[in-house]
């Protein structure tokens, strides 16, 4: 979509903001789970989902300053506007991203900290801020929503890499982790969240009509949607005759071609990727 702020668009085109950023969601995860693996950490170690987990990740982010820092008036490369991700083209002016690594490390930290506090207030959903309220500062801004708040997850991220980037002093060490845990807590609502999965997220078992597949309570918990998209692109895979909706947490698949292994290796790989980002 091109550039337009959020609190200027219409419902129309806020709605397909909103779809845009989601749909970025994944791509980012993956792009910052791949540079802490080429910096030699271990994704699934260090990014397990808690809000302690975002110090570590910001002490490491902190660390690459003097990349962050660069000038692009002194002629280091500059990340065309374009390739921005939606939510900055739609918020940021008068701001020129000096490479490729602050896109990375940014948009994988707006991506990483809603993974963060959906896994502890797993009933929020996505929605628009105050779609109802043209004056509020989160207008048609893309937000989780629940008990009665709503959050704009790239704001501490971006105040935070954006003075790092001026050279100036920025988040303490922690404050990304108190942060998430204020906002969890005013997000969840009185009944106690579901225990993620310490595992696989879905279990695939092979019974004489085709594959019956269940899917974590916690996992399904987030919203009919979740399920119903991974039904759809299941569905769309070859080998892949029909996938049924049994329940809100149970699919019944005719893959002949595939095999119980191989098919809950795609459909853990895929909620890994999608999961926290469904509406």
């Amino acid at each position: 979509m091109p550039f337009t702020p959020y609190r200027l668009m219409t419902a129309e085109q806020a709605r397909a903001a909103l779809e845009e950023f989601l749909a970025e969601r994944p791509r980012a995860w993956s792009r910052l789970r791949a540079e802490l693996a080429a910096h030699g950490f271990a994704p699934d170690a260090l990014l397990d989902g808690s809000p302690a987990s975002l110090t570590p990740l910001w002490q490491w982010i902190e660390s690459r300053r003097t990349e962050l820092a660069a000038d692009p008036a002194a002629g280091s490369a500059v990340l065309p506007r374009r390739q921005w991700p939606s939510w900055a083209r739609h918020t940021l002016m008068g701001v020129r991203v000096p490479s490729s690594t602050m896109d990375v490390l940014l948009d994988g930290l707006v991506s990483y900290l809603a993974i963060v506090v959906i896994t502890g207030a797993p009933t929020v959903r996505w929605g628009l801020g105050s779609p109802e309220d043209p004056a509020h500062h989160l207008h048609h801004h893309p937000v989780l929503l629940g008990n009665g708040h709503q959050v704009y997850v790239p704001t501490l991220p971006l105040g935070g890499v954006l003075r790092l980037k001026r050279g100036e002093r920025s988040l303490h060490a922690t404050e990304l982790e108190r942060y998430a845990e204020g906002v969890i807590a005013d997000l969840r609502t009185g009944r106690p969240p579901l225990p993620v999965p310490g595992g696989s997220p879905v279990v695939v078992v092979a019974e004489p009509e085709g594959f019956d597949v269940g899917v974590h309570a916690a996992v399904a918990a987030r919203g009919a949607a979740l399920v119903d998209l991974m039904a759809l692109e299941l569905a769309r895979r070859p080998g892949v005759d029909t996938v049924h909706r049994r329940a809100a947490d149970a699919l019944l698949v005719h893959a002949p071609a595939w095999d119980a292994d191989a098919l809950e290796r795609w459909l853990n790989d895929w909620m890994k990727a999608h999961g926290p980002f469904v509406r």
